[in-house]
């Protein structure tokens, strides 16, 4: 009698699966076995346990005894091996054979990124008040160079001044103690000697404080903070003149004339050829560099088929409040110059319950986002009947931000507001898509909105400035572990130290910069680890932003900002190039480096 087989679901991590038939009289090591054999993660790390339903499989386990369901599936979740002097457990000498060592390059990067991230992470203050923040960090500052160098290199007077900036701290808040929480935070704050020592005679090196173009602060770093091989590729993007074209010949005596008193007599080359297929109704993805002018490509279409049809409405789609509340005052601003009476309203979840009914009876552009429109609009859509049974453009800007989740869930209900506006309202509108950073926007809007064909226009005419891209990879520094017997290991310096040096270091010869940071706790610690450098900021708010030309920002304001020389995008974690090249051109083509 033929031996039972079972076929079992394996996935990775990083969202890789595999399917792999076995004898059900088979184990999960003769699974290991055959998973280090066929599959890429379980070749990468051979070190890995299997999960099923959250449970850990014990090897012994016959594969005839898995409870696996239709559509469940086995996690690999790879593992470290602790070293034989360090572990107290001695492994069976079968696992053993099974698991080979990992190699020691692949133990190093791991051991080096792991201890990296949780440095940084254990070292980040738990505080978040504004003002206990700031003197947390200038009571714990540490000079390094400059005016400061009469402290010495043994810092013998640094005590002394943290005291008396404690004690005239606790002064100031009527405490005669110095032991307040805040100066106690102060004296925990992180310190970059602690972590990137090996770094700090770089850094000092470089005392003079003339001024450096981009071009000269490539070279500067190159013989400086660079010199240990930081700097593995360097691009320069070439700047970029501007295309012009006329005004579109479709567009009326008072479109032209409204645009003329509000300064544009001319449209960039995409801008015109934009507006030209959306009067015609096709449907448009604009995917141009950031601060190109994508909103005019859709505003004056928009702008023109409300004025002249006085029935005709549009839908704005935004992913964000503070978007839509930008775009609000841009049409405002440019209804004026129409003098007509075109009703502008955002209806999202700060619309107060007694404005909704009239916008409801008389907004002819409604600005709202994807959630509202699942919970308010589609399921009441007998409400905004007068819309929808006249609508005549949709517009989805940052399309690009419509991916995973959030992605499908919008896909799905903009397909389903096709779908009302079709059967029961007999409208099909126009779309129009907007984005920047998208590697394929027409795929990409085609389907999330579920179109057949949309005419893609990335052909950018707007100017750009000269660029510099480069990628900075940390140095790599002995360390040992263990005490004093410990061995030396190669360790990677923190990526977070890193900017911190790059920032201050770019300020102190006048460059313009700007350091951005995914979340507010790294903007906290790259603000932390500069300060040490005495780098002079400004006032502190909820985001920690400095409002000089030395600035520290966190990640969600970079639509709003316009600078000249340079940013620091810090990235804290390796990642794909394609992904790595797409977020920096998403930046770079908004901050102009001239």
């Amino acid at each position: 009698m033929a031996q039972e087989e079972r076929e079992l679901q394996v996935r990775a991590l990083d969202g890789r699966s595999t399917a792999v038939t076995l004898a059900a009289a088979a184990s999960v090591r003769d699974l290991k076995v055959a998973l280090r054999g066929s599959f890429p993660p379980a070749q990468i790390s051979s070190n890995f346990h299997l999960f099923l339903k959250g449970a850990k499989l014990r090897l012994e386990a016959e594969i005839g005894s898995l409870a696996t369901g239709n559509g469940e599936f086995i996690v690999l979740v790879p593992f470290t091996r602790k070293s034989a002097q360090s572990s107290s457990v001695a492994m069976p000498a079968e696992e053993q054979s099974a698991n080979p060592p990992i190699s020691q390059e692949v133990a190093t990067g791991a051991n080096s990124a792991w201890q990296g991230i949780m440095d940084d992470l254990s070292s980040i203050p738990n505080s978040t008040n504004v003002d206990d923040v700031l003197k947390n960090l200038y009571s714990s500052s540490i000079p390094c160079s400059g005016s400061y160098a009469e402290d010495g290199p043994t810092g013998k007077n640094l005590s002394t001044g943290c005291s008396r900036k404690r004690r005239k701290l606790c002064k100031e808040n009527g405490n005669g103690s110095s032991d307040a929480p805040g100066v106690e935070g102060a004296s925990k704050q992180p310190s970059m000697n602690k972590k990137s020592s090996f770094v700090r005679s770089a850094a000092s090196s470089c005392h003079d404080k003339h001024p450096l173009g981009p071009a000269e602060m490539v070279e500067h770093l190159k013989n400086g903070l660079g010199k240990e091989g930081q700097i593995v590729h360097i691009e320069e993007i070439p700047c970029r003149r501007a295309s012009y074209s006329e005004l579109p010949r479709d567009l009326s005596k008072v479109m032209r004339k409204a645009l003329e008193s509000i300064g544009i007599s001319r449209l960039y080359s995409h801008q015109s050829e934009a507006i030209q297929s959306s009067i015609s109704g096709k449907h448009v993805a604009v995917a141009t560099s950031t601060s190109s002018g994508k909103s005019l490509c859709y505003n004056i279409p928009v702008l023109e088929s409300l004025s002249q049809d006085l029935m005709a409405c549009a839908l704005y789609i935004f992913p964000t409040k503070a978007l839509a509340q930008d775009q609000l005052r841009t049409i405002v601003e440019m209804k004026k110059a129409f003098h007509t009476d075109i009703n502008v309203s955002i209806y999202d979840g700060d619309t107060p319950r007694q404005d909704r009914l009239w916008i409801r009876d008389n907004a002819r552009l409604l600005i709202t986002n994807p959630d509202m429109l699942h919970v308010s609009v589609l399921p009441c859509h007998s409400q905004f009947k007068r819309i929808l049974s006249n609508l005549r453009y949709i517009v989805i800007d940052e399309a690009h931000s419509y991916k995973g989740v959030f992605g499908c869930h919008t896909a799905l209900i903009l397909r389903r507001l096709k779908r009302i506006c079709s059967n029961i309202y007999g409208r099909h509108p126009t779309f129009t898509f907007c984005t920047a950073t998208s590697a394929n926007p027409r795929e990409h809007v085609m389907e999330l909105a579920k179109l057949d064909n949309v005419e893609l226009i990335q052909n950018d005419g707007s100017p750009c400035g000269s660029k510099y891209f480069l990628l900075w990879n940390p140095p790599l520094h002995m360390k040992k572990e263990g005490g004093s017997r410990g061995s030396s290991v190669t360790r990677r310096s923190s990526p977070i130290v890193e900017v911190s040096y790059l920032f201050s270091e770019m300020v102190q010869h006048g460059l313009r910069c700007i350091a951005f940071c995914k979340t507010r706790k790294l903007c906290e610690l790259v603000l932390s680890y500069t300060t040490e450098e005495k780098l002079r900021l400004t006032s502190l708010r909820e985001n920690f932003v400095a409002l000089l030309p030395q600035m520290l920002l966190s990640w969600e304001l970079m639509l709003d900002i316009l600078m000249q020389h340079c940013i620091l995008d810090f990235l804290g974690v390796l990642r794909a190039s394609r992904k790595i090249w797409k977020e920096s051109k998403a930046i770079i083509s908004h901050l102009c480096c001239l």
